[in-house]
């Protein structure tokens, strides 16, 4: 199955207003430059798409960006050292995905919300191992 993630739209726009309004007189002009160089890094996150797919014998990660792929990952189930599932803010999960050489992957804010539960099925099958935090039991209540 395949979940889709995107940026948070609403902080980057927040953060990208707040960085661009902050013109104060007198500044040098280099720091202003900088000022809308940051101001288009923001801007152009908007655009980056985050694609997590569960097949039977593996998982799929990737970052897009502008529909062309910026990275992606295929891990073997022998390539994962553990998941760990925790809970992320007030009543949000995350899952860490921790494979042997590479980067862990976060899997967090993926639509649709069973990723978890495909994501924990998907470990059994494999045989890896799972630890929850105590903060991500009270979540699965």
């Amino acid at each position: 199955m395949v979940y889709l993630a995107r940026t948070q739209r609403g902080i980057l726009l927040l953060l990208a207003f707040s960085v661009y309004s902050i013109l104060v007189k007198g500044i040098p002009e280099w720091l202003i430059y900088l000022q809308m160089v940051l101001v288009i890094c923001i801007i152009g996150s908007l655009f980056i798409k985050y694609i997590f797919e569960i097949k039977e014998g593996y998982l799929t990660y990737q970052i897009i960006f502008f529909g062309w792929p910026l990275y992606k990952k295929v891990i073997d189930p022998n390539q994962i050292n553990g998941i760990k599932f925790k809970r992320v803010g007030w009543a949000s999960k995350c899952a860490v995905i921790q494979v042997r050489k590479g980067i862990n992957i976060r899997i967090f804010h993926f639509a649709p919300e069973n990723v978890y539960i495909d994501l924990l099925d998907f470990a059994y099958k494999n045989d890896i191992s799972i630890a929850k935090s105590k903060d991500y039991l009270l979540l699965e209540r």
